[in-house]
């Protein structure tokens, strides 16, 4: 992901808005100790305190064999009263090159039992 950066602090960033609509925080308090403690990262980043809420943005991929391939990105959120939520993200790949470069990689033939990577 060539804006990695930018994706780690957006996923920071609305991981803390959904720990602040959360009824019971309890959960999320013991996973950001547990983060914070295995990554100096998210130990800087959650320290910025920045919330943020993206329901569309655009991601690109770079992949060594094919270049890179932008997806368009949609998250929908079902909110219960009691806090709970369903979340249904998709991504659909941008058009031209986009588009061709997606279908080369999901139309590669593996052979039962081959790994793919």
């Amino acid at each position: 992901m060539p804006s990695w950066d930018e994706a780690v602090r957006r996923a920071v960033a609305g991981f803390r808005m959904d720990a602040a609509r959360s009824a019971d925080r309890s959960e999320f308090d013991a996973l950001v100790q547990k983060l914070q403690a295995a990554s100096p990262e998210f130990a800087r980043l959650w320290r910025e305190h920045d919330v943020v809420e993206t329901p569309s943005l655009v991601k690109v991929l770079i992949l060594p064999e094919l270049g890179p391939i932008e997806f368009e990105n949609v998250t929908l959120t079902y909110s219960e009263p009691d806090g709970r939520e369903l979340r249904v993200s998709f991504d659909a790949p941008g058009t031209g090159p986009h588009l061709e470069r997606t279908r080369a990689l999901f139309s590669r033939q593996v052979a039962p039992g081959q790994d793919r990577t």
